[in-house]
């Protein structure tokens, strides 16, 4: 009967089936059965045919350009100079559709074996050491837009950047008529358009007071104004953020309206850094989530906001899930918000799509360092982890009033904590389990769903017996 039923309802004319029986003119109960099933089910065509969106184009490159663009001729000559023998060629996802020829034609000069970083384990920025470990790879090639990052580990790489397009005479006409074209000037070239460095060089080649730079070289920021040739806002403002450019301009090639336009930055950036530090002295409990594992010192600046929230009195849980999406963080319900470790181009500091506040490492130590309150704002945690001046760890515990709640709110002394966890760490529910009374499991405690109860000593143990054979649609023991 059930199977019968299946089977109708993926009749395409299902919907003009009569409900009754034409002989008897009484209901028909299979055709009711069937219509009700339609309402609960849904084509498969839906889930066939469905497109899944991108944030990034995918891109594909044609073979006539793909020695241009990606360099291969370089890279052919990086190998063997070095004499590397297990090369992992790491893409971005956008990129992934010329990966396979590009590695084809590597290994048709080289005659050896290279191995193809598909899937990061993080950023598609950062030099993914951990998969290129996994067959002890003696260098990395990155293609692609990359973050700079001072990374941890000390395999050779090799960046490949991605190649923009550039009008040089759009760039000196907005340079003409630029007001501040006669003071010592830095013209600072992102990587999209390094490709076009000797024309630029060329063209400012008259203009004295002009330095033409590449921004994956050391810059002494020392002028009067800086220029900067790119489209990426996040870079720009960690190029402010990071060499503290009081005159800083830029110039984006991809708008129409092509002028070199001073900086400035939102100011709901920094007020918004207020908000989340008073949320993080609000917080009882901190999800420190990893979110890398290539940029330098990201094991200290862990270290540091674990003994920050210890002294504070605030439970935390170290979260490694990957890359982090809402759907990951969204399992850890107990979590009052999450510190994200990761490099200074992640944009997941802006997203709102999350159902706990995202912050920064640089929020959690001016929130709780006493001796942090002069640093300045940066999203790059190595520019004051390595500060002497913040050696020493020391929290406030005077009592102070939340801007947000309104509560009074005090850090607990070790002498308080000690006696918390002698009294309060442990209490007995009704039905004999033990479970921690403070934090997440206590959290979990409070809830009227906790998972699947054991039940342990509650029912009989019973051999095994052997189950149904067959398919959903139709088991052995069914009647046909």
């Amino acid at each position: 009967m059930f199977k019968n039923i299946l089977a109708v309802a993926r009749n395409p004319y299902v919907g003009h089936t009569s409900s009754s029986n034409s002989q008897t003119g009484k209901p028909n109960p299979t055709n009711l059965n069937v219509f009700e099933m339609t309402r609960f089910s849904t084509n498969e065509a839906v889930s066939l045919e469905k497109t899944v969106e991108t944030a990034v184009d995918l891109v594909e490159t044609s073979q006539t350009d793909l020695e241009n663009v990606y360099e291969i001729g370089k890279c052919a000559e990086w190998i063997k100079k070095n004499n590397y023998k297990k090369v992992c060629l790491q893409f971005p996802d956008y990129l992934l559709p010329d990966s396979t020829e590009v590695a084809l034609k590597l290994q048709e000069i080289l005659g050896q074996t290279l191995y193809i970083l598909g899937d990061t384990a993080y950023e598609s920025c950062c030099i993914d050491y951990i998969a290129a470990s996994h067959i002890n790879a003696d260098a990395i090639i990155h293609f692609g837009a990359v973050c700079f990052s001072i990374t941890s580990a000390n395999i050779p790489h090799m960046n490949i950047y991605e190649k923009g397009s550039l009008n040089v005479v759009d760039l000196k006409k907005s340079f003409d008529t630029f007001e501040g074209n006669k003071s010592d000037i830095i013209l600072l070239v992102d990587t999209p358009y390094i490709c076009h460095l000797d024309t630029i060089k060329e063209v400012f080649s008259v203009h004295k007071n002009v330095v033409v730079s590449r921004i994956d070289e050391s810059v002494n920021n020392n002028q009067k104004i800086t220029v900067f040739l790119g489209d990426n806002d996040r870079k720009l403002m960690n190029l402010s953020l990071s060499m503290g450019c009081r005159n800083l301009y830029y110039y984006k090639p991809k708008v129409d309206n092509k002028m070199i336009v001073k900086y400035e930055m939102e100011s709901k950036i920094i007020k918004r850094r207020y908000f989340l530090m008073e949320k993080i002295k609000d917080s009882n409990t901190v999800g420190i989530v990893v979110g890398t594992l290539a940029v330098k010192n990201y094991l200290k600046v862990i270290e540091r906001i674990k003994r920050l929230l210890n002294m504070c009195g605030k439970k935390y849980y170290l979260i490694s899930v990957g890359k982090p999406t809402v759907a990951k963080l969204a399992n850890f319900p107990e979590v009052d918000l999450y510190v994200i470790i990761t490099c200074a181009m992640n944009e997941i500091y802006e997203s709102r799509d999350y159902y706990k506040p995202i912050v920064t490492p640089y929020d959690v130590e001016v929130a709780l360092n006493v001796n942090s309150k002069n640093l300045n704002f940066t999203y790059d945690y190595n520019s004051f982890i390595n500060d002497s001046d913040l050696d020493s760890l020391e929290v406030n515990l005077e009592e102070d009033v939340s801007l947000l709640s309104g509560n009074v709110r005090r850090n607990k002394t070790d002498d308080e904590k000690m006696e918390d966890s002698e009294h309060n760490l442990i209490s007995l529910r009704a039905e004999g389990t033990v479970a921690h009374s403070d934090h997440g499991a206590g959290f979990l405690a409070s809830r009227s769903w906790r998972g699947l109860e054991q039940n342990l000593g509650g029912t009989d143990a019973k051999l095994a017996e052997e189950g149904r054979k067959g398919i959903a649609q139709g088991y052995s023991n069914e009647k046909m």
